[in-house]
């Protein structure tokens, strides 16, 4: 009991903290919206939906639930293309009932500068936070029955219970198509213009956060492919890496149109630190992708945890590209 307790007072310091880390998932490469603006109208259709939704620490406390999702169009005028979108996520964080709302809107556009191709995208949006009633200051602490009372006073005169905020993050991805290999580098500045961002009287601003990632689509022969990743993301005094590989198999031709499925093992390590090992599955079909993820706790907290860390689900769909890939020039038979 005692260290569950302690666990609890660890994550809600963390969270309750202005800067602490911002939300992340383990499959980052299918939270297109959040990992980087410039994701958006970065899909082969018109039009795609992705949803994504994440659970942690179930073992030790009341559950870390976050759940995005977001829909984004191709814009095509003339010879130029965009890509137009809206992101909305919720989390709510355990035991301490800070909830946090996001609703972002983007734009991207999509050029190509000889052999390469150019994403570059901007998110503006809204940020309100709030945390229950339930939480517990020192001063209510009830030395005649051994327990916290939220009926006492809790002194904390300059505290409010909710914020809100204008956010403003930017994006840029590079690939380019070399053979067997497609690789693909990414870079996203979120908080670009400093939003405050404080409970209490005590002036706080949003510091960046820079995140850079990376991947290659590397054909290993005709029924096999890989997908190696890195995401590194900084956010202050903040730190998170996650670094492995998506081995995939192209399925034979089935009444499902399922066309592959991957299995992933990743490590992510927090400053330094192994935090945990991760294990996705998923199947792509022609319009869809369904992955499942789940994150064995290996950090020191796992003593609480019981080595059991967060699941995760996401799905995205597109329809189908109305854009012909190939122009051909009619001509009349003699």
């Amino acid at each position: 009991m005692v260290r569950h307790l302690l666990f609890i007072l660890a994550i809600v310091g963390l969270f309750l903290k202005v800067n602490s880390q911002d939300i992340h998932f383990s499959q980052f490469y299918y939270s297109p919206y959040q990992l980087n603006p410039a994701n958006t109208g970065h899909f082969d259709g018109d039009w795609r939906i992705a949803n994504i939704y994440r659970t942690q620490w179930g073992a030790v406390s009341k559950p870390f639930n976050t759940i995005g999702i977001g829909i984004d169009k191709q814009i095509r005028y003339y010879s130029q293309h965009f890509g137009a979108g809206i992101y909305f996520l919720n989390d709510q964080s355990g035991g301490a009932n800070l909830t946090a709302n996001k609703i972002m809107l983007a734009l991207a556009y999509h050029t190509r500068w000889q052999a390469y191709k150019i994403h570059g995208g901007i998110q503006l949006g809204f940020v309100h936070k709030k945390y229950g009633s339930n939480i517990s200051f020192p001063s209510q602490f009830d030395w005649g029955t051994g327990q916290f009372n939220a009926e006492l006073p809790n002194n904390e005169s300059n505290l409010q219970d909710h914020l809100s905020y204008l956010d403003v993050n930017v994006g840029l991805i590079v690939s380019r198509k070399m053979g067997a290999f497609e690789p693909e580098f990414g870079y996203s500045v979120s908080h670009i213009n400093n939003p405050t961002e404080q409970f209490s009287n005590v002036k706080s601003r949003l510091p960046l956060r820079h995140t850079w990632h990376a991947e290659v689509r590397t054909e290993l022969s005709e029924k096999f492919f890989a997908i190696p990743r890195i995401l590194i993301m900084n956010h202050k005094r903040a730190g998170d890496m996650v670094l492995g590989v998506n081995l995939g198999y192209y399925l034979p031709k089935n009444n499902f149109y399922a066309q592959s499925l991957f299995f992933g093992p990743h490590l992510r390590t927090v400053l330094s630190t192994t935090d945990a090992l991760i294990f996705a599955l998923g199947l792509n079909f022609k319009n869809m992708d369904i992955g499942v993820s789940y994150d064995i706790n290996v950090s020191s907290l796992s003593k609480a945890s019981s080595h059991r860390g967060a699941l995760e689900f996401t799905l995205i769909y597109r329809t189908r590209s109305s854009h012909p890939k190939t122009i051909a020039i009619p001509c009349n038979r003699y």
